[in-house]
């Protein structure tokens, strides 16, 4: 009896997480801005000394030219962040890629943690040798502040770097 009563716990378990994880997918892809940071992040630049700073900086003030806020940018921070495999709470990394971490013609990927509906830390990949070009820093940047993409031409958050430009608007 005890181990019908444990398995039918274990399936509710199961369901309880898949059904959460489905609205949580649904919500993420259906949401322009679905996560926001509650304090204003730290950037740090793990990629090594061949990401430009000067990339960084244009960025960043693209995106506190729109109201958003970065707590502030290292280019050469400690290397107890750099070395950690765990996401850092409260800071986006920026990391060179290996060369399995990402898939065909990406260029660059962002992985957030989020806790509720909050963000609290960010890993930026970049393939070797696509962290300087025009607009992928602001680009990525935008994930981890919390944006998705928009399939419009010129869009900033433009899923395909040749349809990316610089205008940023609210869909």
């Amino acid at each position: 009896m005890n181990w019908r009563i444990g398995t039918i716990l274990l399936g509710c378990l199961v369901a309880g997480f898949a059904l959460g994880l489905g609205i949580k997918t649904v919500y993420e892809s259906s949401t322009f801005r679905p996560y926001e940071w509650k304090n204003p992040p730290i950037i740090v630049n793990c990629y090594g000394d061949d990401f430009s700073e000067a990339q960084m900086v244009r960025a960043i003030s693209y995106w506190t030219i729109r109201g958003q806020e970065i707590g502030f940018y290292e280019h050469n921070p400690p290397q107890s962040i750099c070395e950690s495999d765990d996401m850092v709470h409260g800071f986006i990394v920026l990391k060179k890629a290996k060369w399995w971490q990402l898939d065909g013609p990406t260029l660059a990927n962002t992985k957030r943690m989020t806790s509720g509906f909050r963000l609290v830390s960010a890993i930026i990949t970049y393939r070797p040798g696509a962290q300087n070009l025009a607009l992928l820093n602001e680009h990525e940047l935008g994930h981890a502040l919390g944006f998705a993409h928009v399939e419009e031409k010129g869009h900033i958050m433009h899923p395909i770097y040749g349809m990316m430009g610089e205008k940023f608007w609210v869909p």
